[in-house]
């Protein structure tokens, strides 16, 4: 792969992580509505593979047929909404170990600390909170990007393999339960359907 190539392949990799991040960080707005539309039009042009292809169709169509008032009421019944029975949580340990602050996120920290990133200090979400981990997952591909170690890219595989894989099938399966909830429910697949592609990326390295 040329340098000219490599440096193309950051830039597109760490786009689609913020662009990831920005659907689950907090409640959308006109602006970045209008940013998803772009990004999933020019995504529907290209060819990767059926189950990514599939999710970033529905996620467009859902961007031209639903307003932003419906994109805002999915994301309070998710994520907001403190009287719902149906709030989907959005940390690891909920689902891997079945309450919060488990095991996993103290297995999470230790791993963090052997590949030396830290959460930013003004972070308040715990560290195996779905957006802080996709911001490690992109701290560790700048990383990448400035040194191009072997090392750091088995930071990425364990991270992707033992955190946020196993953790995002289940979100997956969490969001998905939620009938009124098809634009979540199809960002949740174009997530997993990435992070998959980012996990074999990782692995072939």
């Amino acid at each position: 792969m040329t340098q000219l190539h490599e440096r193309e392949l950051f830039r597109v990799r760490l786009r689609l992580l913020d662009l990831l991040k920005s659907f689950f960080a907090r409640e959308p707005d006109a602006e970045k509505m209008a940013r998803w539309r772009g990004v999933f039009a020019a995504l529907a042009r290209e060819q990767v593979n059926p189950v990514l292809d599939s999710a970033v169709r529905e996620c467009l169509h859902l961007l031209n047929t639903r307003g932003l008032d419906d994109l805002q009421g999915e994301y309070y019944r998710l994520f907001t909404d403190p009287f719902t029975e149906n709030q989907v949580h959005t940390t690891a340990s909920w689902y891997l170990d079945g309450h919060s602050f488990g095991q996993t996120l103290v297995s999470l920290r230790a791993f963090l600390a052997e590949a030396r990133i830290a959460k930013a200090a003004d972070v308040m979400d715990a560290e195996d909170s779905l957006v802080v981990m996709l911001d490690f997952l992109m701290s560790l591909i700048e990383e990448e990007k400035e040194d191009g170690s072997a090392r750091v890219r088995q930071f990425q595989y364990q991270l992707l393999e033992h955190y946020l894989v196993p953790f995002l099938i289940k979100f997956r399966q969490a969001v998905e339960e939620n009938e009124d909830a098809p634009f979540y429910g199809a960002c949740s697949r174009f997530l997993c359907g990435y992070l998959d592609l980012e996990r074999g990326l990782a692995a072939e390295m």
